[in-house]
């Protein structure tokens, strides 16, 4: 069992550091312009969602008998792969179009 919990506490970690990159997202929405702002707006909102969802799999993996953890981890890790491409996919997209940077 500590196995399983010791994934669970490094998931977490991730999922909170990745939960301050969206907030950093959403504070850029306030100081953006309308139509950026709906952009940084909709990413958050669609990184939010993923990221509960991982939370959602944490859970599963926490609940799931010893057959299934193998199939639940693989779900988990497949998550976090997609994940990770999207928020940095976000950042480098969001870095590109800032007006700021291009000054």
């Amino acid at each position: 069992m500590g196995n399983r919990e010791e994934y669970i506490d490094k998931l977490a970690a991730r999922l909170k550091k990745w939960d301050a990159e969206i907030r950093k997202l959403e504070e850029k929405a306030e100081n953006a312009t309308t139509d950026v702002k709906a952009k940084y707006t909709e990413k958050a909102d669609e990184l939010r969602a993923k990221k509960e969802s991982i939370q959602q799999k944490a859970r599963d993996f926490r609940e799931a008998n010893e057959d299934a953890l193998g199939s639940v981890k693989k779900s988990i890790e497949d998550s976090l792969t997609n994940f990770t491409k999207a928020i940095n996919d976000t950042f480098k997209k969001f870095s590109e179009e800032d007006p700021e940077k291009k000054a």
